[in-house]
């Protein structure tokens, strides 16, 4: 089997998740209420808070559901199967890294989407849209969504129980995303300074969780 089909299988999955249905949904409408409701409406563009809420938050959950995913599988005895088909290790862990991380992506660039439009609204026709914002804003998200992704896969193969693995996400591994804005607070001024920490951060991650995986025992 390979990582096309595994991809394919997993993306049907999840993409179809009330998790997910959540996320497409509910973090646009979050984002723009939020805003709204904020006593600092217009002290920080509405592009650049979705990046950050919904890199946060929704990294969270798609942290969460694939440490489930993969504990609950663990469980069940999913794996023996593939011990007797022609399936790689490694592949399992990137078909379950990819159909998450896209299926959260969609939804980031969906309420980035929508922030921008509010935005251009919120602050005057005339100001126009900041690009160069923008484009921070979407490097920021997809690097906040793959730290927290890589993260999820590797408390999924470590984590002893659903409950354990829950609370790792929550109270550590949301944390490590946060190191995506460093930069930010540093006063880098590349928009594409971001991508350094959280892509590096998430092939670490990755090949870490790859390596305990191929070791460990199903």
């Amino acid at each position: 089997m390979s990582l096309s089909l595994l991809f394919r299988d997993e993306l049907n999955g999840f993409y179809r998740s009330k998790v997910m249905l959540v996320l497409w949904v509910g973090m646009p409408a979050l984002s723009i209420a939020v805003y709204v409701l904020s006593k600092n409406l217009g002290a920080i563009p509405i592009a650049a808070f979705t990046s950050l809420l919904v890199g946060s938050l929704g990294g969270t959950l798609s942290s969460a559901m694939l440490a489930v995913s993969i504990i609950n599988e663990r469980e069940r005895h999913v794996y023996d199967l593939f011990l007797v088909r022609p399936v790689k290790r490694r592949d399992i862990l990137l078909s379950k890294f990819l159909a998450v991380y896209g299926c959260v992506v969609v939804a980031g660039l969906l309420a980035l989407a929508l922030g921008v439009v509010a935005d251009y609204f919120v602050t005057g026709l005339s100001r126009g849209i900041d690009f160069g914002g923008l484009e921070s804003s979407i490097i920021i998200l997809l690097s906040m969504l793959a730290v927290s992704c890589s993260v999820g896969i590797l408390i999924g193969i470590v984590s002893p129980s659903v409950l354990v693995g829950v609370i790792l996400v929550l109270y550590g591994g949301n944390q490590l995303s946060a190191v995506v804005i460093l930069p930010v607070l540093l006063l880098v001024t590349e928009v594409w300074f971001p991508l350094i920490p959280g892509l590096t951060l998430s092939v670490l991650l990755l090949a870490v969780s790859i390596e305990v995986f191929n070791r460990r025992r199903l």
